[in-house]
């Protein structure tokens, strides 16, 4: 007789043999053991070795699958004289569920891909990785090789069975909150890649939460992530593998993915290229601005992109509209834009001229933005260590509201953007206080340069006092009578007035310091906060010469230009030039920033009236796509909010 089985897995059966008289033996077996009851007990039968009948409870025989495929065992009735009376073949069809991926993060997926069903930071850990594909190609498997795929693969492997028996199949499966955020497809026969899982990038479809019946033979499979990690996506993905008989699950594996989340690069990341506007029309062209950086990026050999009026459309505030950074998968990095929210002039340029192949972009948005939600408001520090815990890339700083101001009037940036920079995780994020600011911007109080210290770098901020303590010693030494801000104007072009006053007449006005003190408190407060953020001591703080106009409505701006503000490049600063008061032939606020960070070259460039007559500097006026870190990965080291499954 026979006796013919299914496992989905290497898993047991039972079946009766129940024989009165003479003895069983096990003859014959491939991929199993059989087992039976004695002295309730399972023992496994031994080959050619006879069991006296009857066998406990009916002749209860248990039969366990060691290896997926066709497997078989023979037992034979005999009798006292060992004549043959009866036999059973028992064929067990053994199917193997099973689906791996890039688990180790090797780019590979091999027999060392294993735990594919968990994610643990850390590296050597184990758990793959997708990329956010967000680039423009065509063709994710273009045979020429020309740019990389973001496609991630997965693996269902032969079931080592060539057919299943009827109403047994195979799906992929996912959960209906998961689907929108990733696509599945596989290649066709005619060489087609077809969605079989998740949402429909087009459109025009509804999404699947189910695959067609999979191959018995395996098959490769292909995710795409659509959606970075948020305040509502954790970033993880899980892909089910069911073998269904009729209406039941009757056994699964899974693999689980982490997508990669959005990385900025600090000022200490090498420079790839600047970006600035050409600005032609009306009495705030940036002729003289362009000239000065474009010298000073040539004597540095680094390339700069001037984007021209008709892809501006006025707007020359390009540090305000993207955003450089990069993600990294296992296989490759893949630079990528953020798009700010603001949408002004310079909102078609980052798709028209920057997204492209193994380039990519994205934007984040929901709320009615406001100048906090523009990215001169966005920074990121170098890779620092605070009470123990390592944050390899930098923490991410924006400016807000003063802390328990809940009136009406005060801006931040809107949740969606605040979320997703949370919801990165590598680069934990923080606040300072700058709603006080008219543009309310970060980068017009901090910036971080490289420095050749215990840290690798230094904090530069907006210092009032500083300021105040160069003027009195001006005014000491008898050149209270200098002229600041000679021949510069200030006010509307139509009506201009002269910026021009000197040394003690500014000291004088008990009105203008009383608010720079209030400023100066501000910043005392803004500097405790990013100590403690930071792990950063005093000797890593240094105070730049900035002074801002009294408050005749509840906010100020930079009085003369912010030379905090500017672009950082490797050992060279970019500044606008401040027009302070010349003694000995030097300009005393350039002297001033230059003793501040002696190690580093400094170029002053104009930039009085393109910019900061209108509320910005150099670094407003200008953006920089940098080198992503390399020889590092994001997922060797747990981040705050980090957690392994």
């Amino acid at each position: 007789m026979e006796s013919n089985h299914f496992l989905s897995r290497v898993d047991s059966v039972r079946v009766n043999y129940n024989v009165q008289v003479g003895a069983l033996v096990l003859v014959n077996i491939h991929g199993l053991k059989v087992f039976h009851v004695e002295n309730d007990a399972w023992k496994e039968f031994a080959l050619n070795t006879p069991v006296h009948a009857p066998l406990a409870y009916e002749g209860t025989v248990s039969i366990q699958a060691l290896v997926a495929g066709k497997n078989k065992a023979t037992l034979i009735h005999v009798a006292e004289d060992g004549s043959e009376i009866d036999r059973i073949e028992i064929n067990v069809d053994v199917c193997r569920v099973s689906i791996k991926n890039d688990s180790d993060r090797d780019g590979d997926i091999d027999l060392s891909d294993t735990g594919n069903d968990g994610w643990v930071w850390g590296s050597n850990q184990r758990g793959a990785v997708v990329l956010v594909n967000n680039d423009l190609e065509t063709n994710e498997h273009d045979p020429s090789g020309r740019y990389h795929s973001e496609w991630s693969k997965l693996v269902v492997e032969d079931t080592l069975l060539d057919e299943f028996p009827p109403g047994v199949f195979l799906t992929l499966s996912t959960a209906e909150g998961a689907a929108s955020r990733f696509t599945v497809y596989t290649k066709s026969d005619s060489g087609i890649y077809e969605r079989i899982l998740g949402v429909d990038p087009s459109g025009e479809s509804e999404t699947l939460l189910s695959s067609p019946p999979l191959s018995t033979k395996g098959q490769d499979l292909y995710l795409e992530a659509h959606e970075y990690p948020s305040a509502s996506f954790e970033g993880l993905i899980t892909l089910e593998l069911l073998l269904v008989k009729g209406q039941n699950v009757v056994s699964n594996d899974s693999v689980v993915y982490r997508v990669a989340p959005w990385i900025m690069t600090p000022n200490t990341r090498p420079p790839e290229r600047v970006f600035t506007c050409r600005i032609v029309n009306g009495d705030n062209t940036n002729e003289k601005f362009i000239e000065g950086l474009t010298e000073a990026l040539d004597n540095i050999n680094v390339p700069l992109t001037i984007i021209e009026p008709q892809d501006h459309l006025g707007d020359r505030w390009i540090q305000d509209e993207i955003e450089f950074g990069y993600a990294q998968g296992s296989s490759h990095i893949l630079p990528v834009v953020m798009d700010s929210p603001r949408d002004r002039g310079l909102d078609g340029f980052p798709e028209k001229e920057l997204l492209g192949e193994d380039f990519g972009h994205f934007q984040v948005g929901g709320s009615t933005p406001n100048s906090l939600d523009s990215f001169g408001n966005l920074e990121v520090s170098p890779p620092v260590s605070v009470n123990g815990r390592d944050y390899p890339f930098g923490r991410i700083i924006f400016g807000g509201k003063k802390y328990g101001d809940y009136s009406e009037a005060n801006r931040q940036m809107m949740p969606q953007l605040r979320k997703f920079l949370y919801s990165q995780k590598v680069q934990s994020p923080f606040e300072v206080y700058t709603d006080w600011l008219t543009v309310g911007h970060v980068d017009e109080i901090v910036c971080f340069v490289p420095a050749v210290n215990d840290i690798g770098f230094l904090v530069l901020v907006a210092s009032p006092g500083r300021t105040k303590a160069i003027l009195e010693r001006l005014s000491l030494n008898g050149n209270g009578n200098t002229v600041m801000f000679e021949g510069m104007k200030r006010g509307q072009p139509g009506s201009p007035q002269s910026a021009e006053i000197t040394v003690d007449e500014l000291l004088n006005d008990e009105v203008f310091w009383l608010h720079n003190d209030d400023y100066q408190n501000v910043m005392d407060t803004n500097i405790s906060i990013i100590k403690r953020e930071l792990g950063v001591s005093d000797e890593h703080i240094v105070q730049i010469p900035v002074l801002f106009h009294p408050r005749g409505t509840k906010r100020t701006a930079a009085y003369f230009p912010d030379m905090v503000n500017h672009l950082v490049i490797n050992n060279v600063s970019i500044v606008p030039k401040p027009h302070g008061p010349i003694v000995e032939g030097e300009c005393v606020f350039e002297k001033a920033f230059k003793d501040a960070v002696p190690e580093r070259e400094v170029v002053f460039i104009e930039d009085w009236y393109s910019y900061h007559e209108m509320l910005g500097e150099v670094h407003c006026g200008t953006n920089i796509q940098r080198k992503p870190f390399n020889n590092k990965t994001w997922w060797s080291c747990k981040p705050d909010g980090g957690y392994d499954i």
